[in-house]
């Protein structure tokens, strides 16, 4: 938002400067972005008096000019304009002026003596876009002027100069889209009197003759006035208008258009001028349709608007979409005499809604969307209908129709000074308080001994709560003058539950195996959706922020995809990611009907594991090594009784006690090629939902230390032929549990397949450590267990011990 600076000390005696007055904003929270001059003096810009001109000798399109500039002799400029002739009136950039205009390197021109072609040259003949005055540069500015050569152009031209304020509105603070907003707010911190600059009580007129205002969906629509301007004469602007548009950064158009824009960016009502000719019926009608409507916007585009967009309608069609853009049919024109001023009072979410569906925002839908003031329109609209009668040659008629079937009804809180001081630390009483807050609008009076009743003014829609009152009396007091408390109390922390405590270990966990975490969008674009799954099960946005917004992920997957193609892309080795975040589909729904939500664990891997050295070949990341990781995981995180399912091609399925908890697997090579991703990838992916669950299940204890036993482990190996297609982790778990507690490490240490034990066999062969507290071990205990496991496993696999 723009801030004119010399417009707030027309509004207030502000004695600050700019940058004071900036740094004030900020202080009571309307943030200032960026200070600018706008405009010029044109220190150093005389009128000169082209006395001759001829051609240049040495170039075809230049011309030198013999310009008489006052101080003494006249002077020799080179000038390539095609326009400039003798006897002509121009503005003359002196040797040493600093221009407003920047050369290819991004600094101000600064005019000098030089040699073109040459022929010497001092100084310039300057163009309007040269000066900062406009955007011509077709040729040389020529004055209609008789000023003495020699004038400062400052004294010829009504130069416009200016400060302006650029600030960040917060989306509760709609009462700060306009001057009067700003001004009222830094008058009441700087304890200065305020003013409206307009009238702002109204007796009831009379409606419009021969017109009728209507409403439909007053849900949407509080409140419609409209005023008529008849004689008008459509053209120019007055130049004071058009420099303070200018300045806050908004094209003149004319002098209709460019009044409802002064009143706007004065009152932060915004405004609509109909051509009154142009409206079929005599009415206006404020509606939504059932059906989607094509309608054409003043900027010539034809949009598709969803059925329930508010449209205002003249006795036969739509002529604007409401809050946001007018339509082409009824546009103010050169032949327009008679106007209508809408001034209205729209439902934000409606009209947000409607921007965002037409991704179109406008400087009317920017404030509509946060909230004008309900009781500003029928204000608004008498100040727009004076003006533009003022400057265009125009009558006001004196009806007004004012159409409002939902009054504004104002809000009462009740200050207590002891909540004031004790979330201030301060030691305020109830005058104090009332002195503080009396620049803002509240009509305050006496409640209990101790507190305030203060009724709110209708443009701070985001006064709700008591401690929004607090808020409002410690930033117009200023926080800086509020002393340090000589002691605080600290209020411990809340104990994290088991849930929170989950997600953290799994964060903590993944670090220490050197991943580092990703936080990616939980929106993608549907065509990466499709890539995932099937499109019917995931959930759309119905009015996405973009095309690549579209579609809630189904998986982290995408965000490790995006992440590594963009690391591999900027020449990294490899890549160790995870994240935790939601993820989303369809279902019965978790927090919203139709909308499961999970929060999921992702580690993913991939590249190099280790590269080319003089003593050792390059090295791929592989599928184990994701495995070692995933299950030293589910150990750290306590998981009970895990178990490993393979199924065809490289997946491994976890489960708990019935319960699936997640998925490893290689990244599919087409997906990785739909990326850009030339290096094989593996992912994991985990519900910590269920993860949660299945420890609940079980209950688990807490954690005990047990010492190194101080016997010495007992190892023994051995290899067992099954067929091919039986797996290793079916072997290992049913060695687990048929060796017993003594069993502390198990690992397949070889695997062989040959001619010599079958082509449909494979050999594995295990490692066996067995510990015993109370003694050392020797082959006659271990002899009996290895037994009782190998009559398992030939029993369950038909394994047969390999010699």
């Amino acid at each position: 938002m723009n801030l004119s600076y010399n417009w707030l000390t027309e509004l207030i005696d502000l004695s600050l400067s700019p940058e004071e007055t900036a740094e004030k904003l900020t202080l009571i929270g309307l943030e200032v972005e960026e200070v600018r001059p706008y405009g010029t003096s044109l220190e150093g810009v005389v009128v000169g008096k082209v006395e001759e001109v001829r051609d240049h000798p040495n170039a075809d399109r230049l011309r030198i000019c013999r310009v008489d500039a006052g101080a003494g002799e006249p002077r020799q400029i080179i000038c390539g304009a095609d326009n400039v002739a003798a006897g002509q009136a121009v503005p003359v950039a002196t040797v040493g002026t600093t221009l407003p205009v920047t050369d290819e390197k991004g600094e101000y021109l600064t005019i000098r003596k030089a040699k073109i072609r040459g022929e010497s040259s001092e100084g310039m003949i300057c163009a309007e876009d040269e000066l900062g005055l406009g955007t011509g540069h077709e040729g040389i500015m020529v004055l209609d002027t008789s000023a003495a050569p020699g004038t400062p152009l400052r004294e010829v031209l009504d130069l416009y100069t200016d400060t302006v304020i650029d600030i960040a509105i917060t989306p509760n603070r709609p009462d700060a889209t306009s001057h009067v907003g700003v001004a009222r707010d830094l008058a009441a911190a700087l304890d200065l009197d305020f003013e409206l600059p307009y009238a702002a009580d109204f007796s009831e007129a009379e409606p419009l003759e021969k017109f009728d205002i209507s409403i439909k969906n007053p849900e949407k629509c509080h409140r419609y006035v409209g005023k008529a301007v008849s004689g008008v004469t459509v053209g120019e602007s007055p130049a004071w208008l058009k420099n303070r548009l200018l300045a806050l950064g908004v094209r003149p158009v004319n002098n209709v258009v460019d009044a409802t824009n002064w009143v706007m960016l004065e009152t932060g009502q915004p405004l609509h001028a109909f051509d009154r000719g142009q409206l079929r019926g005599d009415a206006i009608v404020v509606r939504d349709y059932e059906e989607a409507v094509t309608f054409e916007t003043l900027d010539h585009v034809k949009r598709n608007c969803a059925p329930g967009t508010l449209f205002i309608c003249d006795g036969e069609a739509p002529v604007a979409i409401a809050g946001v853009m007018g339509g082409v049919d009824s546009e103010v024109s050169e032949g327009t005499t008679e106007l209508l001023i809408e001034s209205a009072w729209f439902e934000p979410g409606t009209i947000r809604r409607t921007a965002k569906e037409q991704n179109l925002q406008t400087d009317a839908s920017y404030r509509f969307e946060r909230g004008v003031d309900p009781n500003l329109q029928r204000a608004a609209a008498e100040r727009a209908a004076a003006l533009i009668a003022d400057i265009s040659g125009g009558k006001v008629s004196g009806g007004c129709s004012d159409v409002h079937p939902v009054p504004h009804e104002h809000r009462e809180i009740t200050l207590r000074a002891s909540y004031v001081n004790r979330l201030l630390g301060t030691g305020f009483g109830t005058e104090e308080i009332s002195e503080i807050l009396d620049g803002l609008g509240l009509q305050i009076s006496a409640g209990d001994p101790g507190s305030l009743t203060c009724r709110v003014p209708s443009w701070r829609p985001d006064l709700e709560r008591e401690v929004d009152l607090v808020e409002e009396v410690g930033r117009l007091y200023d926080y800086n003058n509020i002393e340090p408390p000589s002691h605080i109390r600290i209020t411990p922390p809340q104990p994290l539950s088991e849930w929170e405590k989950l997600q953290s270990r799994a964060s903590e966990v993944a670090r220490a195996l050197r991943y580092r975490e990703i936080y990616t969008n939980s929106l993608m674009p549907e065509a990466d959706a499709r890539r995932l799954g099937d499109l019917d099960e995931m959930i759309h946005t119905l009015n996405p922020i973009s095309q690549d917004m579209t579609t809630l992920r189904p998986s982290l997957l995408y965000g490790f995809l995006t992440s590594a193609a963009y690391n591999f892309n900027r020449k990294a080795n490899s890549v160790r990611f995870f994240e935790v975040g939601h993820v989303f589909s369809g279902g019965e729904g978790t927090w919203y009907p139709g909308v499961d939500e999970e929060v999921h664990l992702l580690m993913g891997l991939g590249g190099w594991k280790s590269i080319e050295h003089w003593n050792s070949e390059p090295e791929h990341y592989d599928f184990f090594d994701l495995k070692g990781d995933v299950e030293h995981m589910l150990r750290q995180m306590d998981v009970p009784q895990w178990t490993a399912e393979a199924d065809s091609g490289d997946r491994l399925h976890y489960r708990s006690g019935g319960q699936r908890l997640g998925t490893l697997f290689r990244i599919a090579p087409a997906l990785l090629s739909d990326y850009e991703i030339e290096r094989p990838c593996f992912a994991a992916e985990f519900s910590l939902e269920a993860i949660h669950e299945a420890r609940r299940a079980a209950k688990p204890g807490e954690s005990a230390y047990r010492p190194v036993s101080i016997y010495p482990p007992f190892e023994f190996d051995f290899a067992v032929v099954v067929n091919a297609s039986v797996a290793a982790g079916d072997l290992l778990e049913v060695i687990r549990m048929e060796a017993g507690e003594s069993l502390r490490d198990l690992q397949v240490f070889d695997v062989f397949e040959g001619e010599s034990i079958g082509e449909e066999n494979k050999s594995l062969a295990f490692r066996l450590n067995f510990v015993d507290e109370n003694k050392t071990l020797t082959i006659k205990d271990v002899e009996p267990i290895i037994n009782k496991v190998l009559k398992e496993l030939e029993t369950r696999f038909s394994a047969q011990l390999r010699s």
